[in-house]
């Protein structure tokens, strides 16, 4: 039996926000199936069922986490076997849920392109039309590399009701250029799929000796902070169990503002349920985060947006 979504909402008005003056913004941090064609059809439904819930609450997005249609821990055999075209069944079903129920739907899933493989995200608007299909830049690992090939192209920034979005996934939210370049190029609010575990098995069979970092302590609220943006991080919680082993994730979803703070964020009784994080980005209510500084406008040191050979 499905478990029940529990929804968190956290917003002083009913009505979402008008076009131009902001986004609500639903993140889905749940427990799913992993790696079979059975559970992929399962985790679509739950998209569904999700979506529908967003929807009701007046969300204008709703963001799940890294390779939501397969589960995170999947190995080079069940990628080959699951992983599909970026127009295949399951962004097809996830579009059509973004035009029944008039919101985006931003869809991580793992992308089969001829015999290259990605981590990549789907952005689907609110008419069901796919505006943005990005391949992870930055994979994280041994695991990921031996999964995928590295994108190719810089992260996306696309409109949703008339805020620039950015999108980055996992392991990508924890690297500050990134920031800069989606904040250059006018991104206001930034969407992290992400799949953040504990303690978890290495490539190599060993376990890893110290746990993934918790990056909603300290680098998010930092990157909010600096770059004036919303930064909504959705991660899984529970666990996945596959023939390597076991996979606990942090379920430390949460939405932070241009001045570092939490405008939601999971607490410990959250990660004990599939839960539906709420909030709205109005980036005209956020106040100034320093009395006369502005880091994106002081800044002097320009990026050059190119990505560098993979190592």
């Amino acid at each position: 039996m499905t478990q029940p979504v529990r929804v968190v909402f956290r917003s002083a008005s009913r009505t979402a926000p008008a076009v131009g003056e902001g986004l609500r913004v639903a993140l889905y941090q749940g427990q799913g199936p992993v790696g079979t064609r059975q559970a992929v059809e399962q985790n679509l439904e739950r998209l569904i069922e999700v979506t529908v819930l967003a929807a009701d609450y007046g969300c204008q997005v709703v963001v799940f986490p890294e390779k939501y249609t397969t589960g995170y821990a999947i190995g080079p055999e069940e990628c080959r076997e699951l992983a599909e075209h970026h127009q295949g069944p399951s962004v097809e079903r996830a579009r059509l849920a973004a035009k029944e129920n008039s919101l985006a739907v931003v869809l991580p899933y793992p992308e089969r392109d001829g015999t290259d493989f990605y981590d990549s995200i789907s952005v689907i608007a609110a008419d069901g039309l796919v505006v943005a299909n990005y391949r992870k830049t930055h994979l994280y690992g041994a695991a990921e590399r031996r999964n995928y090939s590295f994108g190719q192209d810089l992260p996306p920034v696309v409109d949703m009701n008339g805020i620039a979005v950015g999108v980055l996934n996992c392991y990508e939210c924890e690297f500050p250029p990134l920031y800069q370049y989606l904040a250059g190029h006018g991104a206001q609010v930034v969407l992290g799929p992400t799949a953040a575990d504990g303690h978890f098995r290495l490539a190599d069979g060993t376990m890893s000796q110290v746990p993934y970092q918790d990056a909603t302590r300290h680098i998010i609220p930092a990157m909010a902070s600096i770059w004036r943006l919303f930064v909504a991080y959705a991660n899984r919680r529970g666990w996945e169990q596959v023939p390597a082993g076991s996979w606990q994730y942090q379920g430390n979803s949460g939405i932070w503002a241009p001045d570092g703070e939490a405008l939601i964020a999971a607490t410990a009784e959250d990660r004990q349920h599939d839960c539906l994080l709420i909030a709205d980005c109005l980036p005209g209510t956020v106040p100034p985060f320093s009395p006369e500084g502005h880091h994106p406008s002081d800044n002097r040191l320009a990026l050059n947006p190119t990505l560098q050979p993979t190592r």
